[in-house]
């Protein structure tokens, strides 16, 4: 029986019986935490799930390859951990690397985003202020693939 194999019975188990994960730990005499981490193998591909039992890497190899959230740099990491015959720590360093390598993208995509809100807000207010001075203003957005494209229309006094 694989990690894999544990982990469904072990969910299995818990859904017929209608049990929590602490109970479930109490009946087998382990940590909750133990069984969480067993329950979190199962959030990889059933492809995935196939290839890591083959490849024999550990328990705690396939946990650090889970903090990857894309299938494919997963298996490109199982691939790497299983050609180099690396460690955990070495798969760990690894896979830490990999997180931090599209930290700035994923922050970049952040904070360009909250830039664009606080255009979007400024660009209201001063439409609002349009509005005021009696400016016919009519804004329309409309969003074309991933972009958005804000279009006002003016009316001249």
């Amino acid at each position: 029986m694989n990690m894999f194999d544990e982990a469904r019975a072990i969910r299995g188990t818990m859904e017929l019986c209608h049990l929590t994960q602490k109970d479930m730990a109490r009946q087998l005499g382990v940590s909750q935490s133990y069984v969480a981490n067993k329950l979190r193998l199962l959030n990889f591909s059933e492809a995935l799930q196939e290839k890591i039992a083959k490849s024999g890497i550990s328990e705690r190899h396939a946990r650090a390859i889970l903090r990857l959230t894309d299938e494919a740099m997963q298996d490109r990491i199982l691939s790497a951990v299983t050609d180099r015959a690396l460690t955990v720590r070495e798969c760990e360093a690894l896979v830490s690397l990999e997180v931090e390598a599209r930290a700035p993208e994923i922050i970049g995509r952040a904070v360009a985003g909250e830039r664009i809100d606080t255009f979007r807000r400024t660009l209201s207010g001063c439409i609002d202020t349009l509005r005021s001075f009696g400016v016919g203003v009519t804004e329309r957005q409309s969003y074309y693939g991933e972009k958005l494209y804000i279009t006002l229309c003016i009316e001249n006094p």
